[in-house]
């Protein structure tokens, strides 16, 4: 008798039923942030303590590894880029209701895809989650805008470079230009490093490469290294936005006191980003864990 037919386009749209609610750290972009890292950690670790069995063979065990190797890397940097939307999103859903210059232009959004947001309640969901935040130029072009004093062209750089503010922070970009072309060669080649891919590796990180094609096949370290430095600049990021944020609404509510009450908006504020943020003169408290 044959096997009955399985309809594979009737299966693939059940998949879309296989879901769970979102994580209590998900109220918070840095809190969802570190969730979700280290969910994708604790994964690892937990297939190498079940492939340490003495009777399996090593080469295929290190064959498997380094393909969840690579998983693991994409998914890493992918919950950075959706911190990244996150805190985009919180920024702007704070400074919406109280601005009237130009700063969410930087924020194109088509019409098909702002009705699919009706309901939200978060016009920062709809402004922010469409859009692809890959590129540390059109990252800073954003947040340049969305972060600038009332009606000026704005001087915060979420990764500033040879000649922007702070200093300190400058590192980071030619760091995070590299991390985003890693994540387009594992994500559009599988891995596979190509002539093209090459080249631009090679004038990122200045350093010389073996010759292409050739897979990228990252290592335990490569993967904790990298999480550490993106744990650092997500932690580096929720702080100066919050700081920002903090000040912007201090010029506001200094136009207008009647705006908004200085210390529910400093709770808030205080409660999204984990740490006390200042408002008016008035500083914000945490909720306890």
């Amino acid at each position: 008798m044959p096997r009955r037919a399985i309809d594979l386009g009737l299966r693939i749209k059940e998949m879309l039923q296989h879901v769970e609610e979102l994580p209590q750290e998900a109220i918070a972009p840095l809190s969802h942030y570190k969730r979700t890292s280290t969910d994708l950690w604790n994964s690892l670790l937990y297939v190498e303590r079940a492939f340490s069995q003495d009777d399996l063979y090593p080469a295929v065990v290190q064959r498997h590894l380094g393909r969840l190797n690579g998983m693991i890397l994409v998914n890493l940097i992918e919950t950075f880029e959706r911190f990244l939307k996150e805190i985009a999103a919180v920024a702007i859903d704070y400074l919406a209701p109280f601005t009237l210059d130009d700063r969410f232009d930087e924020f194109p959004v088509h019409g098909s895809n702002l009705a699919s947001f009706y309901g939200a309640g978060a016009i920062g969901k709809a402004l922010c989650e469409s859009a692809t935040w890959l590129k540390c130029a059109e990252i800073n072009k954003r947040f340049r805008k969305l972060l600038a004093r009332p009606f000026q062209d704005g001087d915060f750089y979420l990764f500033p470079g040879n000649n922007h503010n702070p200093p300190a922070e400058r590192f980071r970009l030619p760091i995070m230009d590299l991390i985003w072309q890693i994540r387009h060669t594992m994500v559009h080649n599988v891995g596979v490093i190509t002539q093209s891919d090459a080249l631009k590796i090679r004038l990122l990180a200045k350093e010389p490469l073996l010759n292409s094609p050739r897979v990228l096949l990252p290592t335990r370290d490569d993967l904790r290294y990298l999480k550490r430095f993106l744990d650092e600049a997500a932690q580096s990021c929720n702080q100066r936005i919050g700081n920002r944020l903090a000040e912007l609404l201090t010029l506001l509510h200094g136009g207008d006191p009647t705006l908004f009450v200085a210390q529910e908006k400093a709770n808030a504020l205080s409660s999204v980003f984990g740490a006390s943020l200042t408002v008016a003169g008035i500083a914000g408290t945490v909720p306890l864990p």
